[in-house]
């Protein structure tokens, strides 16, 4: 689903993709590979975050380490890199609230070590970091774009914030080429599906392929645009090569958004099913940290880098059906 023209570009180059083990990282480090690249690999494999030790099985990786980002033998696999894909971090909103320090410690705190030894080892690397939407916090109406001031409504959204503002610092006062990408719900092939703080998606692919009803809370209505990995991928690599992502930050989501209840079904009918999403009144714990409807702005990022999400609702998820149904251990944990 990546566009060979993307790939390409990438043959002949050493990169390192950080939360390689995870979801996205996982997913990118193997299409740089497939593209030609030298690839190497950190993760912390942290409890609960969705890292997989198997998750590289087969892939020939020039090196894998299990580390934080910022510690010191990071620093090795820096050396010779052209660029760098930060993909490491906690994603989960409800977690970040419940343990709003460690949160912080992973996607804030540990940035600096991280980018203390770019800026020592490999100066000249690009680096891309991964954010999210959920630093807006609730959407002001209607399609929500990089101009719009973000006001994050969770520790999550506050601490991926910092950390994309880090990545933003070190490129003015260092010179160092960052980069930011607010990513929107993504899932696929990959995603961890056992843990229920990771994301709706992922819940409701689970249990639709168990034959679990899907719970929606409040009436279904909220909007969303959902982005498959293969194209969440292509907007990295595409913004570590392109010369005017440098310094920016740039909306990664889906030109089209979605009900919630209407995804559910689509998921639904994906598996075999042929009933429908329930809907249940809102846990406190989620309901404090709603920001009701979203439709990520993706104008920016598509006329400064041309890229665009490619695969539609319907098709993703058919595509992350058939790779669950075909690797049934990915509905089991680590």
């Amino acid at each position: 689903m990546i566009p060979t023209s993307v790939l390409s570009s990438w043959s002949g180059t050493t990169c390192l993709v950080t939360g390689g083990l995870g979801f996205i990282g996982s997913n990118l480090a193997r299409a740089l590979v497939s593209g030609g690249a030298s690839v190497r690999v950190v993760d912390a494999l942290v409890a609960g975050h969705g890292g997989r030790a198997d998750q590289l099985d087969g892939v020939e990786l020039d090196a894998l380490l299990v580390a934080r980002i910022d510690d010191a033998d990071v620093a090795e696999l820096l050396v010779g890199v052209d660029a760098v894909f930060n993909v490491a971090g906690q994603v989960s909103h409800t977690a970040s609230m419940r343990d709003p320090r460690t949160d912080m410690d992973l996607n804030a705190i540990a940035q600096i070590g991280l980018l203390d030894n770019v800026r020592r080892v490999a100066p000249n690397a690009r680096v891309v970091y991964t954010s999210t939407r959920q630093v807006y916090g609730r959407s002001t109406g209607g399609i929500t774009d990089e101009q719009q001031i973000p006001h994050p409504v969770d520790v999550n959204g506050v601490a991926k914030l910092a950390g994309e503002q880090l990545h933003l610092v070190y490129a003015q006062a260092y010179g160092l080429a960052t980069c930011a990408l607010r990513l929107t719900n993504v899932y696929g092939p990959r995603q961890c599906l056992t843990s229920n703080e990771l994301g709706f998606l992922p819940v409701f692919l689970r249990k639709a392929l168990r034959g679990e009803p899907i719970e929606i809370y409040g009436d279904g209505l909220q909007q969303r645009d959902c982005v498959h990995v293969a194209d969440g991928v292509a907007a990295l690599l595409t913004a570590a090569h392109h010369p005017a992502a440098v310094g920016m930050i740039f909306n990664a989501g889906h030109r089209v958004a979605h009900p919630l209840v209407d995804i559910a079904q689509v998921i639904l009918a994906a598996a075999g099913r042929s009933d429908d999403a329930v809907l249940v009144p809102w846990p406190d714990e989620h309901a404090r940290i709603d920001i009701g409807s979203f439709h990520t702005g993706t104008d920016l990022i598509r006329n400064e880098l041309g890229w665009s999400a490619e695969v539609d609702l319907v098709d993703g998820i058919a595509d992350a059906i058939a790779f669950y149904r075909d690797h049934p251990w990915f509905l089991s944990s680590t």
